[in-house]
């Protein structure tokens, strides 16, 4: 390895051409030339392919997180709180972060979330909270701390100054065909959410046909190693993987989801939701040291939903974020669509065969819900929140031929071949297969 005072791009990029381990002061070196623009976009190209080509190990890898995560503000809280988050890798129907933080925050635990918007099949969280007229998202830094201090909780999105370095790493990996190489991936997660500021994190890494990873073993890799990655760096680590072939819950499209997960906080929401919330909510608590394992931590969870507080904490959030008092009134009297709206028209598709559902295509379902206006195909596409998909059954329950399986909400952009395609998103057979939504848990959830 070259002396610190000779390092240049050219020597970096020669040695891990040449397969070589990259040291700290090497991979520092590469990202304050991207921040500083010292360095030719052509490099940032070639070192980006060599770390493809060559690879990056776990400690490379942790390294360059670091790294990227420095280059912004990390956040740096009041010592005596205790922060915490939760990551999802994305899927269909994913609410998850709504009861979630409803609960969470009933606890003695700081919740600063950083999430996003949707892009392809899968949904946004901040696009599903937009369904509420009046909710904000952007917040001064004043302001972020006030909430913690008497919220508990604020989402908003990532802003300038938070690991700026992605940004430009992530826009030459999407025009160089680096993207899909999973420690890049790390990285550009764990920077970003590691510059929060946590103490504690649970990874909720979804896998299958309605994920972007399709199979458990690249699941499972991607979950080892964003953990080793939060560990490393001091941070308390979990990683969920979970089953992400069937919609989670009932719904896809943004206020259908969004009703969802108010009946969810207000404890009548579907069993594979409550659980997904409880497990990795329980996580945190038990991270945080206020449960002794995850079986009562996931009661306690569950306890907010029952006796109401977890509504009450919720509707805070949202009124702290610009939600007024009269529709927070209306979203705890259950007037969703007093508040939220409600599509032109619902079809009902009905099951033509007997049997159990064996199967629930979560991704053309998804995929068809975009194309009449739930989601975005380019970053530029306005979305229509009253739109979206209700399953009447899913995965596991037994049908009759002429029961109804899902209600089409829409305002006019469903073909015939939509529908047709959204009915055959149910495969039947004669054995019920439930859903398993906790595949593994990696790390010590339950200490």
């Amino acid at each position: 390895m070259p002396p610190a005072a000779v390092l240049s791009i050219p020597t970096i990029l020669g040695r891990k051409r040449n397969g070589d381990e990259l040291s700290e002061p090497e991979i520092q070196y590469f990202i304050d030339s991207v921040c500083n623009q010292s360095i030719h976009p052509s490099q940032i190209g070639a070192m980006l392919m060599t770390f493809c080509l060559r690879g990056l190990s776990t400690k490379e890898t942790t390294t360059l997180t670091r790294a990227m995560m420095n280059s912004g503000k990390v956040q740096k809280w009041d010592p005596s709180w205790t922060i915490v988050d939760k990551h999802s890798t994305g899927g269909v129907g994913d609410k998850v972060t709504f009861p979630l933080v409803a609960a969470l925050a009933c606890f003695p635990v700081k919740i600063p979330m950083i999430s996003g918007r949707g892009l392809g099949h899968t949904g946004g969280t901040m696009d599903k909270l937009e369904a509420i007229p009046g909710f904000q998202y952007q917040l001064a830094e004043e302001k972020m701390w006030e909430t913690l201090k008497t919220v508990g909780c604020y989402i908003t999105t990532q802003t300038g100054d938070i690991a700026p370095a992605d940004k430009t790493l992530y826009a030459t990996r999407d025009i160089t065909s680096t993207v899909c190489y999973a420690p890049l991936s790390c990285s550009s997660i764990m920077s970003k959410k590691l510059a929060e500021g946590l103490d504690s994190l649970v990874l909720d890494v979804k896998c299958g046909r309605g994920s972007t990873l399709a199979s458990f073993e690249e699941a499972e890799w991607l979950a080892n190693t964003m953990r080793e990655i939060g560990t490393a760096m001091g941070v308390k680590t979990v990683a969920v993987i979970t089953e992400m072939d069937t919609p989670i819950g009932y719904t896809i499209g943004n206020s259908l989801e969004m009703i969802e997960s108010f009946e969810c906080v207000k404890g009548n929401g579907p069993e594979d939701l409550e659980l997904i919330v409880a497990v990795q909510a329980g996580i945190l608590l038990v991270k945080a040291g206020l449960a002794p394992d995850l079986e009562t931590a996931k009661n306690m969870i569950r306890s907010k939903f029952r006796d109401g507080s977890a509504l009450e904490t919720f509707l805070n959030i949202l009124k702290n974020q610009g939600v007024s008092e009269e529709t927070a009134e209306k979203l705890r009297e259950g007037r969703y669509e007093e508040v939220m709206g409600k599509s032109r028209e619902i079809e009902v598709i009905r099951s033509d065969d007997d049997g159990y559902i064996q199967s629930v295509d979560s991704l053309t379902l998804a995929n068809c819900a975009v194309l009449f206006g739930s989601g975005r195909q380019v970053p530029s596409d306005k979305i229509d929140h009253t739109v979206g998909l209700r399953l009447l059954k899913t995965k596991g329950d037994k049908v009759k031929v002429g029961e109804p399986l899902i209600e089409v909400h829409h305002n006019g952009r469903v073909t015939k071949e939509m529908l047709s395609d959204i009915a055959g998103c149910f495969k039947f057979g004669s054995e019920c297969r439930p859903i398993s939504r906790i595949l593994k848990i990696i790390g010590n959830g339950g200490k």
